[in-house]
C-alpha cells in the first residue's frame, strides 16, 4: 500500500485494517439509553490508550514537531546508518498516529453528536495528511538505489524489522516516482477521495425518500436503514412496494450518481496510470502482492457454480410458497417462528464453548476480551453511537478494541464472534510481529472473523435437536453464503467491468451502468432459466452499493469467506493438526510475509481450486439438509 492509500483511508474514515461490518440494530432510538445510563462494565476503557485528551495532544504535538526532522534526510538517503534512522523514526511517528487516530475515531464513535470528539477526529485527519506530505520522499529516494544495494539491507540484521518494507520497495521501483511528483500526489490525497464524499453527502443527507404505507397502515420514510429493515417483511405486497419506491428514488438521480461512480473510477485510474500500472485492478492489489488471475480466476469459479445458488434459490421459492421468486423477494425470511434470544452472558458463554476447538490460550485471552469490565469491548447501543460492528487494532501495543451494538439475538452474538475472531487476529499478530510488520493486510482480514462465524454454527448445530430451530439455523447460513460469495462476486464482476470500460475510455454514463449490472442480475439469479424474475428497475441497484468507491475491495470479502470456511472445516475435522499452522501462520503473520504465502502455509492455497471446491460442497450440503427438514 501507498502512504497515499494509507493516508486515503485514514481521511475518507475507512478503517485501515479494513475489519469493519456496516449494519445497525433492531432498536430504535427510543429504547435507546444515553451513553451515561450503560454500566461501564459494558464499555470499552479509552484510557488504556489516553487517560486523557491532554496526553492526547502530547503525542499529537509529538507528531507534528517531528515532522521536521524528516527534512535533514531529504536527498541523503544513501548510508545505511541514515536509512536506519529514518525508517525508525518514520515506523516509530507511524505507531503514534496510529494510535491517536484510533483514540479520536473511537472517542468520537461512542457519541457522534460531542462536537469535541469530532474535533480531534478532524485533527487527526489533518495529522495524517501532514505525515503523509512529509514522508512522501522516502520511498522515492530508496527506490533510486541499486538494486543491489537494497538487496544489502534486506539481509542486514539491522534492517529485519524492515525487511517486508524493503521487499515491496523491489516490487514497486517501477511504479515510484520521483520526489517531487510523490509529494505532489500526496497533497491530493483528499481529491482523490471526492467522488466517495459527494456520494456520502449527496445519499447520507440530501437525497430525498418518499413515504410509503405498509400494508398494517404503518407511515415509513423509505431511507437506506428502512429498505433494510423492511425489504424483509413477510408481507409480499410490502417487499414489492419497498423495492419499487426505494430504486425509483435512485433511478431518478441516476446521471447524478453515475457522476460520482465515474469521478472514483477516474480517480483511482488516474493514480493507477500515473504511478504506471497496467490498470486500477493492479494497483489496487498490488501492495498485497496478489495477481490479477486470482481476481480473473474468482469470477471464473464463481460463475461455473451459480447452478448452486440457482438450487438454493429454488429452494427458498418453495418454501416461501410461491409461484415465481421476484428479486424483492430474495430477502424474505424463510424460517418463521420464535427465535431464542440470548443476553450478552449467555452469548459469552456460547463463545467459549465455540471457540474450544482452538485450543486453551485462544479461549482464555477470547473470553478476557468480552468479559464485562475487560475494557475491550463497547457492547450496547446508545444514542447517538456508530451504527454496526467493528474491531481496530493498529495501535499496536494496546490490546484491541471492538465495537458492538449487542442486541440479544442470534445476529448478535455471530457479529460478537465475528469482531472477536478480528480482535484475536490482531492480538496474535501484535504480540508476535515488530510494529512494521503486525498490520496484516486486507486479503486476509476477514479469514479470522469469518472462521469464528463458522465455528458458531458448527456449534449451535451440534446442540440443536429442533428442526424448526434447525431450519432457522441453515437458512441464516445459506443466505450469508449467498450475500457473501455470490453477491459480492456479482459486485466484483461489475466493478471488473465498469473498471476496463473506463480505461478503454467509455463514458460511465447511468445508462452504461445500468445495463452493465442489469446483465449481471439476470445472469447470476437466472432470469432466463426462470429462477429469479430480475425487473429492469433494479438496474439502479449499483447507485445504492458504496463498496464501489471502495477500488477493488469486495472480492476480498469472498476470498476470506472462503479462505475461513475451508480453514475452519479443517481445524474442526483434523484438530491440532490444522489449528497449528492456521494459528502459526495466519494469526500470528501479521505481514511478515505476503497474504497468499501465509494462507498457504495455514493450508488454504488460494490459487488453486480446493479452497473454492470444498465451499460449494459445504454450500450444496446445507442446502440439501435443508431440503430433507422441508420434505418431512
Amino acid at each position: 500500500m501507498t502512504r497515499i492509500s494509507l493516508i486515503l483511508l485514514i481521511v475518507t474514515g475507512i478503517i485501515l485494517s479494513a475489519a469493519y461490518q456496516q449494519g445497525g440494530t433492531s432498536m430504535t432510538k427510543g429504547n435507546m439509553k444515553e451513553r451515561n445510563e450503560i454500566e461501564s462494565k459494558y464499555k470499552w476503557d479509552l484510557t488504556h490508550l489516553y487517560k486523557n485528551t491532554d496526553e492526547w495532544k502530547r503525542d499529537k504535538d509529538l507528531i507534528l514537531n517531528s515532522l521536521k526532522e524528516f527534512e535533514k534526510y531529504k536527498g541523503k538517503l544513501k548510508k545505511p546508518e541514515d536509512i536506519k534512522k529514518v525508517l525508525d523514526l518514520y515506523f516509530n511517528l507511524m505507531h503514534k498516529l496510529y494510535r491517536i487516530s484510533g483514540y479520536a475515531m473511537m472517542s468520537y464513535d461512542q457519541d457522534t453528536r460531542v462536537s469535541d470528539t469530532l474535533a480531534l477526529k478532524s485533527i487527526s485527519e489533518k495529522v495524517s495528511a501532514d505525515f503523509g506530505e512529509a514522508t512522501a520522499f522516502i520511498e522515492p529516494e530508496l527506490v533510486a538505489l541499486p538494486e543491489t544495494t537494497i538487496k544489502k539491507l534486506i539481509t542486514d540484521k539491522n534492517f529485519k524489522d524492515y525487511d517486508m518494507f524493503l521487499k515491496n520497495l523491489l516490487r514497486k521501483k517501477s511504479h515510484i516516482l520521483s520526489r517531487q511528483e510523490e509529494e505532489l500526489l500526496a497533497r491530493t490525497a483528499t481529491f482523490a477521495s471526492a467522488g466517495y464524499n459527494i456520494y456520502s453527502a449527496f445519499t447520507g443527507g440530501e437525497l430525498s425518500f418518499p413515504e410509503i404505507e405498509l400494508t398494517t397502515k404503518e407511515k415509513v420514510t423509505l431511507n437506506q436503514a428502512n429498505y433494510t429493515k423492511y425489504r424483509e417483511s413477510p408481507v409480499r405486497a410490502d417487499r414489492e412496494k419497498v423495492f419499487t419506491e426505494f430504486f425509483s428514488t435512485y433511478m431518478k438521480y441516476k446521471n447524478t450518481l453515475a457522476q460520482s461512480l465515474g469521478s472514483q473510477v477516474d480517480a483511482n485510474i488516474f493514480y493507477a496510470r500515473t504511478k504506471k500500472y497496467k490498470s486500477a485492478l493492479e494497483a489496487s492489489i498490488f501492495y498485497e502482492n496478489i495477481p490479477v488471475e486470482l481476481y480473473e480466476n474468482l469470477i471464473k469459479m464463481i460463475n461455473e457454480n451459480l447452478p448452486v445458488l440457482h438450487r438454493y434459490l429454488k429452494l427458498k421459492q418453495n418454501m416461501l410458497g410461491l409461484n415465481e421468486l421476484r428479486y424483492y423477494d430474495l430477502y424474505a425470511p424463510i424460517t418463521t417462528g420464535i427465535q431464542d434470544t440470548y443476553s450478552y452472558e449467555d452469548a459469552v458463554k456460547i463463545a467459549q464453548e465455540t471457540l474450544k476447538p482452538m485450543g486453551e490460550e485462544y479461549v482464555k485471552v477470547a473470553i478476557e476480551a468480552l468479559s464485562p469490565g475487560s475494557g475491550w469491548t463497547d457492547v450496547y447501543p446508545n444514542k447517538g453511537k456508530r451504527s454496526g460492528a467493528y474491531m481496530t487494532g493498529d495501535h499496536y501495543d494496546v490490546h484491541p478494541y471492538m465495537l458492538l451494538n449487542y442486541n440479544d439475538n442470534y445476529n448478535s452474538v455471530s457479529t460478537m464472534l465475528h469482531e472477536l475472531g478480528h480482535a484475536m487476529h490482531s492480538y496474535y499478530s501484535n504480540k508476535n510481529q515488530v510494529f512494521a510488520k503486525a498490520n496484516y493486510p486486507i486479503f486476509v482480514a476477514e479469514v479470522a472473523s469469518t472462521f469464528n462465524e463458522n465455528l458458531l454454527l458448527n456449534y449451535m448445530l451440534s446442540k440443536e435437536k429442533d428442526a424448526a430451530k434447525r431450519k432457522i439455523l441453515l437458512g441464516e447460513s445459506l443466505e450469508t453464503m449467498r450475500t457473501t460469495v455470490f453477491r459480492q462476486s456479482m459486485f466484483s464482476e461489475f466493478e471488473y467491468n465498469i473498471y476496463r470500460a473506463a480505461e478503454n475510455k467509455e463514458p460511465l454514463t447511468a445508462d452504461f451502468l445500468n445495463r452493465t449490472y442489469l446483465e449481471l442480475l439476470k445472469k447470476y439469479y437466472g432470469d432466463s432459466k426462470g429462477v429469479v424474475k430480475i425487473d429492469d428497475l433494479y438496474a439502479v441497484e449499483w447507485a445504492y452499493i458504496p463498496h464501489f468507491y471502495y477500488n477493488f475491495y469486495v472480492y476480498k470479502y469472498v476470498t476470506g469467506y472462503i479462505a475461513a470456511l475451508y480453514l475452519s472445516e479443517k481445524v474442526l475435522k483434523e484438530g491440532e493438526n490444522a489449528r497449528k499452522p492456521y494459528v502459526e501462520n495466519m494469526l500470528k503473520g501479521g505481514f511478515s510475509d505476503y497474504p497468499l504465502e501465509l494462507l498457504k502455509r495455514s493450508g488454504a492455497d488460494m490459487m488453486s481450486k480446493k479452497p473454492y471446491e470444498e465451499a460449494f460442497n459445504i454450500f450444496t450440503k446445507r442446502i440439501e439438509e435443508l431440503e430433507n427438514l422441508v420434505k418431512k
